[in-house]
């Protein structure tokens, strides 16, 4: 069956060519003029950025010339691997089209899961603390 939400994006020649200027832990714009914080290769030995909701245009797998993917994003956002978003998966973003949110927003302008999770947990905790 594979893993879900695991579909890389087929990349133009010219968005190729931009992702291998980038090498491990760099960002395309030390180099060029780029819009926003787009072309950033990931370094497999450090913490990720924060993922948004325009991530596939973000993050540069660390090894191959390929954005990643919305199941990798999701791993960087905590989420379990049987998770699934549905919906469009890209999408230009358009104002032309009404377009409901991407799989690839979804992930982006989600509170990561493990976050959420030990802020529930400390709400809880201070809330049902007995007086000392």
């Amino acid at each position: 069956m594979g893993i879900k939400n695991h579909e890389a994006t087929a990349h133009a020649p010219s968005t190729v060519a931009k992702i291998q200027k980038v090498g491990i832990g760099e960002k395309l714009a030390d180099k060029e003029k780029v819009y926003g914080c787009a072309y950033r290769r990931l370094d497999p030995n450090r913490p990720s950025p924060t993922v948004t909701r325009s991530g596939y245009r973000d993050f540069i797998h660390p090894y191959l010339d390929r954005m990643l993917t919305v199941r990798e994003l999701a791993c960087l956002q905590t989420f379990p691997i049987d998770w699934e978003f549905v919906g469009v998966r890209l999408d230009s973003y358009s104002y032309a089209r009404n377009v409901a949110m991407t799989q690839f927003g979804q992930v982006g302008n989600a509170v990561p899961p493990v976050l959420a999770a030990a802020v529930a947990k400390a709400i809880k905790e201070q809330f049902f603390k007995e007086d000392e």
